[in-house]
């Protein structure tokens, strides 16, 4: 029991430690093997791995594995300029980027003049000047860049390990001795009698003229000319078994061992940490190097580990639940406090190694300090702290907060506020009368007035009278807020303030009202994800961003507030809506509750600078088909129609557990806009109609935007939209116009003639038609002008037979006169025969035979006119002149006009209307 007991403890002490930032990549991530045996960083900051199935390749968003022609393991990689070196089973030669982006192989096998023994495999490259040396457990193989040729140098014994340490190499022949290279010359630096079969796992520049050596199972050792020393440091895992190690620029040892994971130590101030399951994937450590970052990188048994070492963030990160969620935090001289749902925890400042202190098991909601005294708000009541103890010296209702209030002090409880009198700490404390609402968030304005924020009622602005302990009056303002919890009532530079996830609200005096426009709502653009905030001891404003922390300073030289943000992404500081919260432990130094730990960093945050953004693949694809890489130095990408799906793969090289670049793109012609910004390192456009198109995407790191990286392509008309198609579609067009032209020609020429035929025989005999009517009416006509000759003549006739009877009456009266008196009958008979009655009828007559029915129309028409008016009418009939008519009716010309006047009146005429044009119309 004892022995289990020391164990957990142990392994307590061991994982609840601040570490920075590890991520581990376990093979199912870079779908590879799972032995890693070497690393290397490439100029462009590309990550490779010999992976025991081939050559991994990682550029901060995509994993690829790329295997030897032999499909062996990859048992040894080096980056340098544009190409990467291999080492593996029974070859060894190096890769580089072909113009798609993909990596081809060379062997450099073919170059030796010696045969390549059977089995042989090649553990480590190094490089020097214009050399790549291999080397094998029997030879190394010399490779010259410039010239192309391969030189071997032969071992007698097995060559465990090799080194470059300044401008040579140095490498270990069992029970021999330790050889340097240098400007081509071999030579045995430490005799094998001194090294004594230690086998050499790291050599490095150390002090002056002088270089560290770490063996796998002996410790470290120093070699300063031929002679070498065992070098003691403390702490120094003597006892285990070194695999592989690394010393960083820093002067920190990084050791691998076989089975105790990571050890990192820093030589110069002897700070250490142990990096072990479940924190990294595997315990066995096969490789280390350290990338331009500054970064840790591992290659395990089983997989990967990244060390983000130079990060500005620490994580504590209770893997095995014994702290719990952190509510809340703070430094109070050489001890860190932690108020978690578990209870009050502390540690010093060196090991943060927390431990509970006794009595405050639950829930503790804050940590404040008040005139130089600590106090915890807790589940159950009010605890002092003092060192690693605490005591309870209020039991009742669950308490949220402390503050200062006069001279005593204000605490918000679950159902109301009460009031303690500093030194009164043996009496319970008075709650105010008047309000018993829930107070967990305060502001203290000054010695009378208190404001309150509740989560569902608003801000209560309370006046309170502490000497008889009662809220006097209090003013409530409704919140447009619909989240439930969040809500926050703070001060920040003698203001007040509300805040909600959606606005932040300013406190106007004059107005007694919140109002959204301050300068505060105006500088955080960024969507936050809870209205909780915080003001601490600096001064600083810090609220909590869907990405980033935000923070809000006065700005000295300017006097104005300024907003600036720490990216720590929403997993590492999650926690229940409404009780996020960030303390402030140090010059800068601040502490970020989660429900995991904690994480630690400092302002001004140092970060790494933005990488270069590039655009990695290229691919294409048809419907249904696999996807094939394209050139990336191409300026214009030219696609057929049917090609029209297409993949971007592109990368920021940046290694952060943390801080994640993220993505936007789009296509020129084709998108609305740019997307949203992503994590994922690659785009896919399907069914991409033809046209000319430029892909641009850009990066952001760090609250930081890169450059914009283009390509361009274009997709082929469709065949049948293409030149060649719309011009045989012209021709045919033309063709097929050309026959339905020939055949409605001749089709129309026959309709024509028939149509022709056909009107002419119907205009023959409308012809025929029309001459037997022209016929008609000419007969018609003739026979109208024969009965109005007729007429005429019967007219006539009968006035000649009347005037040749009154003429032979005459001449008789005339022969047979004798006297006077007989000359008066002649008279007589004259003026008979002239009588107006007479010539009137002799006048209807031929009238009634010239112009049939004409004045029995009129007296139908107009039966109140007599026969003197009728007369009139069948003179104007006659067109005749009132000077013609007048002889007629035996009338002056004047009583004929007035004859006309009484005849227009009879008819009713208007006054601008004609008589003898009415009269014509009948």
């Amino acid at each position: 029991m004892r022995l289990l007991a020391f164990f957990l403890f142990f392994s307590f002490s061991l994982f609840a430690q601040e570490l920075p930032p590890i991520t581990n990549f376990d093979p199912g991530i870079y779908n590879a093997g799972n032995q890693n045996w070497m690393i290397s960083q490439a100029p462009n900051n590309h990550i490779y791995v010999a992976n025991n199935l081939g050559l991994l390749s990682f550029n901060g968003e995509q994993w690829n594995l790329h295997k030897v022609p032999n499909a062996s393991a990859v048992r040894s990689v080096l980056a340098q300029d544009d190409r990467i070196y291999t080492g593996s089973y029974m070859d060894f030669g190096f890769w580089e980027h072909s113009k798609k982006g993909e990596l081809t192989y060379t062997s450099l096998t073919d170059l030796s003049k010696e045969k390549i023994l059977d089995g042989e495999q090649f553990w480590h490259i190094a490089a020097l000047e214009e050399y790549i040396v291999f080397q094998s457990l029997r030879r190394l193989y010399s490779y010259n860049k410039k010239t192309g040729q391969l030189s071997t140098i032969t071992a007698g014994d097995i060559i465990s390990n090799l080194f470059r340490v300044d401008n040579k190499l140095y490498y270990q022949v069992a029970e021999d001795g330790l050889y340097a290279i240098d400007n081509g010359v071999i030579e045995r630096v430490i005799t094998n009698a001194e090294i004594e079969d230690k086998p050499i796992v790291g050599l490095f520049p150390f002090q002056k003229n002088k270089m560290l050596a770490v063996t796998r199972d002996d410790g470290l050792f120093t070699i300063e000319g031929n002679t070498w020393r065992p070098y003691q440091f403390e702490n120094y895992p003597i006892e285990e078994s070194i695999f592989t190690a690394q010393l960083l620029k820093d002067k920190t040892l990084v050791l691998g061992s076989i089975g105790n994971g990571l050890h990192v130590y820093n030589l110069e101030t002897s700070l250490n940490y142990q990096l072990l399951q479940p924190v990294i994937n595997n315990n066995t450590v096969l490789s280390i190097m350290e990338d331009k970052a500054g970064n840790i990188w591992g290659g395990l048994d089983n997989g990967l580990v990244l060390i983000n070492r130079k990060s500005p963030f620490r994580l504590f990160t209770d893997i095995y639940g014994k702290v719990g969620t952190v509510y809340s935090s703070y430094q109070f001289q050489d001890h860190l406090y932690l108020g978690t749902n578990q209870g009050l925890y502390v540690s010093n400042d060196t090991s943060k190694d927390y431990e509970l202190i006794p009595g405050t098991s639950g829930q503790v909601w804050s940590i404040n300090e008040i005139n130089g005294k600590l106090f915890a708000g807790h589940d159950r009541g009010v605890f002092a702290i003092k060192g690693n103890t605490a005591n309870h010296i209020f039991d009742g209702q669950g308490v949220w907060e402390i503050k200062e209030f006069k001279n005593g002090l204000l605490q918000g409880h679950y159902d109301g506020i009460s009031f303690w009198e500093d030194g009164k700490f043996e009496n319970d404390p008075e709650y105010l009368a008047n309000f018993d609402l829930s107070s967990r968030n305060l502001v203290v304005e000054n010695d009378s007035v208190i404001w309150v924020g509740h989560d569902h009622k608003g801000i209560f602005k309370l006046k309170v009278d502490s000497e008889v302990r009662e809220v006097k009056s209090k003013e409530n303002y409704n919140v447009s807020y619909q989240g439930g919890m969040g809500l926050k009532v703070f001060q920040f530079n003698d203001s007040i303030y509300y805040s909600t996830e959606d606005e932040i609200y300013k406190y106007d005096p004059s107005k007694n009202k919140f109002l959204q426009e301050n300068n505060l709502n105006k500088l955080i653009e960024e969507s936050r994800i809870t209205g909780i905030s915080e003001v601490l001891p600096d001064n600083t404003w810090w609220s909590f961003g869907s990405e980033n922390l935000v923070y809000v300073t006065r700005d000295a030289f300017q006097d104005r507030l300024s907003a600036k943000s720490v990216a720590i992404p929403i997993e590492y500081r999650s926690i229940a809506k409404g009780f996020e919260n960030i303390s402030l432990i140090g010059e800068r130094e601040y502490l970020v509750g989660s429900n995991l730990g904690y994480t630690i960093f400092s302002t001004p945050l140092d970060l790494p600078e933005m990488e270069k953004l590039s655009i990695s693949k290229v691919s294409t694809a048809s419907l249904e088909n696999n996807f094939s890489s394209h050139g990336l130095q191409l300026e214009d990408l030219k696609l057929p129609n049917a090609e029209n799906n297409i993949n971007f793969e592109f990368s920021i090289p940046v290694y952060s557990k943390l801080t994640k670049p993220v993505y936007s793109y789009r296509i020129k012609g084709f998108s609305k806009g740019w997307s949203d910004w992503q994590t994922n390192g690659s785009a896919t456009f399907e069914n991409m109609p033809s046209g000319d198109y430029v892909f641009e995407v850009r990066g952001k790191y760090n609250n930081k935007i890169s450059e914009i990286a283009s390509y361009t392509f274009s997709i082929a008309l469709p065949w049948y939209a293409t030149t060649t198609a719309i011009i045989m579609y012209v021709l045919f067009f033309l063709l097929l116009i050309f026959i339905l032209h020939k055949i409605y020609t001749g089709y129309f020429r026959k309709q024509r003639n028939r149509l022709m035929e056909r009107n002419r025989k119907k205009i023959e005999i409308k012809q025929l038609e029309s001459q037997q009517e022209i016929i008609t009416l000419q007969n018609q006509k003739l026979e109208s002008d024969m009965e109005s000759k007729n007429r005429e003549l019967a007219a006539s006739t009968m006035n000649l037979i009347k005037k040749n009877e009154f003429l032979n009456e005459l001449k008789k009266k005339l022969t047979s006169a004798k006297n006077e008196d007989d000359i008066q009958k002649v008279i007589s008979v004259i003026n008979k025969n002239i009588a107006e009655k007479d010539n009137w009828k002799l006048f209807k007559e031929a009238f009634d035979n010239a112009d049939k029915d004409f004045l029995q129309s009129v007296k139908e028409a107009h039966p109140n006119l007599t026969s003197n008016d009728l007369k009139l009418c069948a003179y104007l009939r006659l067109n005749l002149s009132s000077k013609e008519i007048a002889p007629l009716l035996n009338i002056s010309v004047r009583s004929v006009e007035i004859k006309r006047y009484r005849l227009r009146k009879k008819m009713d005429l208007d006054h601008d209307q004609g008589l003898v044009e009415y009269i014509l119309k009948f």
